[in-house]
Order: structure tokens, then C-alpha cells, then sequence
């Protein structure tokens, strides 16, 4: 193991080394190889003495939300850029690091992770694992990418609108966003408390599951049933999909049919009218915690970020209110939609990931349409993977499995079937 270890560290780090500076400046806001060769020592000498590591070898990018003992938690901000060190571990990194994980870097992200596309002018945008140019997918871009090239083995993220799913999506790799609350956010810095979870991507499934085991401290096991109920939408998250979309997840459901599952149409028309109100309340949260700061973000800020917290000075106060009384009464729509069924299966984007250069051109469209599927499971307070897609070349992971709040250890049991 101590061969192993060491061999993989090295491995990951000349990858690192071999990309352009550039690259390298937009995929990670913290770098340092002397520490992960350091973090990595001590790890093995916990094993020498001992210690059961079951992550041991477990290479982590984390996200530049968490808090780490002696980093700063920028959240991809010159805003945020100078403050101080953490003096903690948050909790999610806390619980990696005590099974083992060497956390290998800080990654980047959109700027207070307000973005589906992953775009940031600070340091840089990343590009996608998948394809050169490619979206990388936001706001936990310089994560999902890490994991896309063989980096890591693994990133842990956030997601308020999609920001683990989507990365995931772009990169061809495993994404989860729990439940709101499976995983203790203590010392994650905030977007938007009622919609912020935080939660890992993957290389593969069995690593995905275990990591949000532990970084739950919750062994979310349970079987799943033999023979699967799945609803599938109409109104909401299969409308508007490009044709590609389109074929690919009607290809999904012939190969899921085909393994003995029965797949039943539902309507959700009210669920999908309803996405607008993602854009309220994530404002008007983002607001609160940045609304002392708008005149030295008009300096130092993203301007599409900026303006998007602007939004929350355009609404009312009765605004405000009915926003979230309608949320409440669709998550409660989706709760009964759901009855008698295992899952929900959607695609994960209404359309492929575009270039960065598109983004660039026209990041308010792409931004909606990169956002809309992911965002409507936290509008409906759900949990949801989104899973590689069979035979698609680039490998997208253009397939969701949705469930409500609470279910995600069955998610994870209905996804290990559903998986090939």
C-alpha cells in the first residue's frame, strides 16, 4: 500500500505538472505538491500504527466552499480572496479525511457557485475532460474535470441549481446531489440555504456511493426491488430537449424496459411551469449574504453574477412571500407524484454541453438551458444521480435518476441496478 499510495500521488501530480499553466491556474485555486506529498506520508503512517482507513489511496479534489484547516475558502471570489486561513476542517472533509482521503488541491468554480456553466474571469475557465473547448459544467468545474482526466479518483462539490450534476454531465463522470441536510454543512460557505447541499462526484459508482456514505456518516444501503416502477415526466424536464437528447434518452428507456422495468408517463406540467421560482429565491438568498458587498463587486466582481444577485432588488416583498409558499406547494405536488414509484428518470441536460466559447457568447440562454433539468430537482427538494450514458460517444452522463427528499439510500440501490 505504501508503494501504491506514493506511486499514485506522483502519478497524479506529473499529470498535473504536464498541463499548460494556464490549465492548471483554472482547474485548481490551491495547488501544492510538498503538502499532498506531506498529507500523504501521515496517512501512511496512520496505517502503519494501525488505523482502518478505508479511503486510503482515495485521491480528493475539493471544492473551494469547504473549509480546510490552514486554506482559504475564496468560493472562486477576489471578494473573498484575502480573508483568513480556516481554523477548521469543515465537517464533509473532516469525515474524508479521517477514512483516509488525501484531499489533492482546491478546485475552482464559477464565482460564489452561481453559474451552470462554470465560467469565472478570475482564474480562468477550465476546459471540459471530454472534449478540447468543452463546457466544463459549473459551478464545481475544476472538480468534475479533475476527476475527468484521472486526476483524481474523486471531487467533492455543491450543488443549489445543479452544481455537482451538471460538472458531472460535461465530464462524463458519476454526480449526487443528496438530500437537503443527508450531509452536514458546517463549514461550507453558502449560495443559498434553502437549496445548498453538498455532496461528491466520481469516477465510479462504488466510489460515489461510498464517499457520500461517509461523508453522511450513513451507510445508505438498502435493496432495491427486483422489478423497478419508474415514472417519466412529460412537462417537465423531457420538454425542449434537442433532438440528440431526445434519441439518447428514448434510447434509455427501451434499454432500461429491456431489463425488466416498467416505465409509466406522468404529467407535470405544474412542476415545470414553476422553475422560475428557482431564480427568485436563490437571488434574493445570494443577496443576503452579499448584499454588504455589491459596491466592491462592481470593482472586483463577475458582472453575470452581479447582476444576477441584482435580480433580488427588482422584487417585492409580496413577491418574495409567494415564491416560496408556491415552492413549498410543489415540492409537496412532486411528493404525491411520486407515490407508488421507485424513481424518476430524466435526462440529465435538454441538451448536450456546448463549447466555452458559445457560453461565452451567450451565457444567458446557455446558463437557463444548462441549469433547467438539474435546477427543477432542487426546486422540487428531490435527491438525484446522474449517471454515464451506455454507448455515447463523447461519454456524457446525460441519464438522472430523481427521488424525493429522504430517499437516497434507495437511489443509490435503484442506480446500482440500472448501471451497466
Amino acid at each position: 500500500m505504501t508503494v501504491d499510495l506514493n506511486a499514485r500521488v506522483e502519478a497524479a501530480i506529473a499529470k498535473v505538472d504536464a498541463l499548460p499553466e494556464a490549465e492548471r491556474r483554472a482547474i485548481f485555486t490551491e495547488f501544492s505538491p510538498d503538502r499532498i506529498r506531506a498529507e500523504a506520508a501521515a496517512l501512511l503512517a496512520r496505517k502503519a500504527a494501525g488505523e482502518d482507513l478505508p479511503l486510503l489511496g482515495t485521491l480528493v479534489s475539493v471544492k473551494d466552499l469547504y473549509d480546510e484547516a490552514g486554506q482559504v475558502t475564496s468560493a472562486g471570489s477576489r471578494l473573498l480572496a484575502e480573508r483568513p486561513a480556516a481554523q477548521a476542517d469543515s465537517t464533509a472533509v473532516a469525515r474524508l479525511k479521517a477514512a483516509g482521503a488525501l484531499m489533492f488541491g482546491r478546485s475552482s468554480m464559477s464565482e460564489f457557485a452561481y453559474s451552470g456553466v462554470g465560467l469565472n474571469p478570475h482564474h480562468g475557465t477550465p476546459s471540459g475532460a471530454l472534449v478540447p473547448g468543452g463546457m466544463p459544467g459549473g459551478s464545481s468545474s475544476g472538480g468534475a474535470v479533475c476527476v475527468g482526466l484521472g486526476i483524481t479518483d474523486a471531487a467533492i462539490g455543491t450543488d443549489t441549481g445543479g452544481s455537482l450534476r451538471i460538472p458531472a454531465a460535461a465530464n462524463g463522470i458519476w454526480g449526487f446531489k443528496p438530500s437537503q441536510g443527508l450531509i452536514d454543512d458546517t463549514g461550507v460557505h453558502p449560495l443559498a440555504p434553502t437549496y445548498d447541499v453538498s455532496g461528491p462526484m466520481a469516477r465510479d459508482f462504488a466510489l460515489l456511493h461510498r464517499l457520500t456514505a461517509i461523508m453522511a456518516d450513513d451507510p445508505l444501503a438498502v435493496p432495491a426491488p427486483e422489478t423497478l416502477r419508474i415514472a417519466v415526466p412529460t412537462g417537465a424536464f423531457t420538454n425542449l430537449m434537442s433532438d440528440e437528447v431526445a434519441a439518447l434518452f428514448e434510447a434509455e428507456k427501451t434499454r432500461i424496459e429491456g431489463l425488466g422495468h416498467t416505465l409509466v408517463a406522468v404529467e407535470m406540467d405544474d412542476i415545470g411551469a414553476a422553475i422560475t421560482l428557482n431564480r427568485i429565491i436563490v437571488a434574493v438568498e445570494a443577496h443576503r449574504i452579499y448584499g454588504k458587498d455589491l459596491d466592491r463587486l462592481e470593482e472586483v466582481g463577475d458582472p453575470r453574477v452581479l447582476s444576477r444577485i441584482r435580480f433580488a432588488e427588482t422584487l417585492s416583498a409580496e413577491e418574495i412571500d409567494a415564491a416560496y409558499a408556491r415552492r413549498a406547494e410543489i415540492v409537496a405536488r412532486f411528493a404525491e407524484a411520486m407515490e407508488g414509484f421507485d424513481a424518476l428518470l430524466a435526462p440529465t441536460l435538454m441538451r448536450l454541453p456546448p463549447s466555452i466559447a458559445e457560453v461565452e457568447a451567450d451565457f444567458d440562454r446557455l446558463n437557463v438551458e444548462m441549469l433547467r433539468n438539474t435546477s427543477l430537482v432542487n426546486l422540487i427538494d428531490g435527491c438525484a444521480i446522474a449517471m454515464p450514458t451506455p454507448a455515447l460517444t463523447p461519454r456524457y452522463s446525460m441519464t438522472m435518476l430523481v427521488g424525493p427528499r429522504g430517499s437516497d439510500a434507495r437511489l443509490f440501490a435503484i442506480a446500482d441496478t440500472l448501471s451497466v
